[in-house]
């Protein structure tokens, strides 16, 4: 082993190396090194991660933490690797997955820098001129696109490769993105109150006398309702940035406010005692906020819903969902969407008006609670929100009791309940054709409410001596129930050569 000095350029550069063992099979010395630039990044910053030495890889992981860094990064993962020619590649790419896949879970936004000579995959190569002869045998990969452009400069030292000089491209996240800004209703304690004291006070049974149509009737109740709700919540626009954090909330803006208060004030006053204790503030305001975001991820997965544990799964693991290809569309592809999908409409309907039987479903205002109650998380279509419902439920479980059993009994769906929203979902990622896209209809949460009350009727009608095979409209049945049930039934039978396709 020959001593750092011999192979540092200059002082103001620390060696950071990984000496070749005898793990490695080989009998003379090597191995790999890293030169940080002191001025870029402090020595004692400089953390090694792993150091691995065999007979089909050699690897060296620095996790550095710059004096300047993006703030979508917290730190930059440095890997040095070395393929010998005579390695097993399987084996050496096996195992050189196993450790980027591991820096690039554990800490969380970092920065992930490759120095290989061969190819990595699903990393994005900055190299792309010769490096040695007519050759390229040095790679740089990161998982950004874009990220680097390569200048080819003299060799190091001896070295009859030529030496890369990295210019950053990258742009921030705040730089690549605009803020998004939405307007959101503000539920405070005293709209909500006073929100209820409103549904208290209307009389339903106004809008009941007023007419005998099911249709308008339901109607006069639910732009009632939007009215009062439009009136009592405040709604106010938000400005999202793309590099915020997800535990960023209102008591760290307000402690930040605070700080650049005190610290325009200790300027004039030239007293910073104040801006020292904001800035405190500041700090005990960001613990407390990661702790609360930290205990809502927990709670997700102590939830017996599987809703709130994939959620959570997502949310760990920053899981994004591809783009749509819905993306860059225009008024044009709406218009066509609507012409397609409306090709199998009726063109005439008349409506059933006649009586359904004396034994015919009933609903009472304790179901429709609970039903309203229970949509939470679905996803609201047209008319009411999920939220004011959720919040007046035994408020409005009285009049949507009678519009539901007047529903029943004439035998006629309102025709609010059928207004639904189209979502084209593209079943591939560039959808060529109009046939390409699978609409998906969001009906109103009143809607859903009302089909769970049909629905529990239905199956507490069924006669106990059904197929077995049957599996619509029963309770805690699903499809691969009939999938695992069904599968024993066709292969299992003695003489049976039917094959059931899944």
């Amino acid at each position: 082993r020959g001593p750092n000095h011999a192979i540092q350029p200059a002082e103001f550069f620390s060696v950071h190396r990984m000496d070749r063992t005898a793990d490695s099979g080989k009998s003379r010395g090597g191995g790999v090194c890293v030169m940080v630039n002191n001025s870029w990044c402090n020595n004692a910053n400089v953390v090694t991660l792993a150091c691995s030495c065999s007979p089909n890889l050699e690897l060296l992981a620095l996790k550095l933490r710059p004096f300047y860094l993006p703030r979508e990064f917290t730190s930059v993962i440095i890997n040095t690797v070395y393929i010998p020619p005579q390695a097993n590649m399987d084996t050496a790419l096996w195992e050189l997955h196993e450790a980027l896949t591991q820096f690039q879970t554990q800490p969380r936004d970092a920065a992930l820098i490759v120095a290989c000579k061969r190819a990595v995959p699903n990393l994005y190569q900055h190299v792309t001129f010769p490096t040695r002869r007519n050759r390229t045998l040095d790679h740089c990969y990161t998982p950004y696109k874009d990220s680097y452009k390569a200048q080819a400069h003299p060799p190091f030292g001896k070295s009859d490769h030529a030496a890369i000089f990295l210019i950053p491209k990258y742009k921030q996240r705040l730089k690549r993105e605009a803020p998004v800004q939405r307007e959101v209703a503000r539920w405070t304690d005293q709209s909500v109150a006073a929100l209820q004291d409103a549904l208290e006070d209307a009389d339903w049974d106004m809008f009941r006398r007023s007419t005998d149509d099911v249709s308008e009737f339901t109607e006069a109740v639910v732009g009632f309702i939007g009215k009062l709700v439009d009136d009592t919540i405040p709604r106010i626009t938000i400005k999202k940035f793309s590099n915020q954090k997800p535990w960023v909330d209102r008591t760290i803006r307000e402690a930040l406010n605070s700080r650049t208060a005190a610290y325009n004030a200790g300027i004039i006053s030239g007293n910073m005692d104040e801006y020292k204790s904001a800035a405190y503030g500041v700090r005990r305001a960001v613990r407390e906020a990661k702790r609360r975001y930290g205990k809502k991820l927990e709670t997700q997965f102590q939830q017996s819903g599987s809703r709130s544990l994939w959620q959570g799964l997502r949310t760990i693991t920053d899981y994004r969902s591809p783009p749509s290809g819905l993306m860059s569309a225009d008024e044009s592809l709406a218009n066509e969407l609507n012409t397609f999908f409306a090709c199998f409409e009726a063109t005439s309907s008349s409506a059933n008006a006649n009586s359904a039987n004396a034994n015919s479903a009933n609903a009472n205002s304790a179901s429709a609670n609970g039903t309203i109650g229970a949509a939470n998380g679905t996803c609201a279509g047209p008319t009411i929100e999920q939220r004011p419902l959720i919040i007046t439920e035994s408020d409005l479980a009285p009049v949507f009791t009678d519009i539901f059993n007047l529903s029943l009994t004439l035998g006629i769906v309102p025709s609010s309940f059928k207004r639904s929203t189209i979502v084209p979902v593209p079943k591939k990622p560039r959808p060529p054709d109009l046939n390409d896209y699978r609409p998906v209809a969001l009906t109103s949460v009143v809607m859903k409410c009302f089909e769970k009350l049909v629905r529990d009727f239905i199956t507490s009608s069924l006669p106990a001596s059904m197929d077995p095979l049957q599996f619509a409209y029963c309770h805690n049945r699903s499809t691969d129930d009939f999938n695992c049930t069904s599968a024993p039934h066709y292969t299992d039978s003695p003489g049976r050569r039917e094959r059931k396709l899944c």
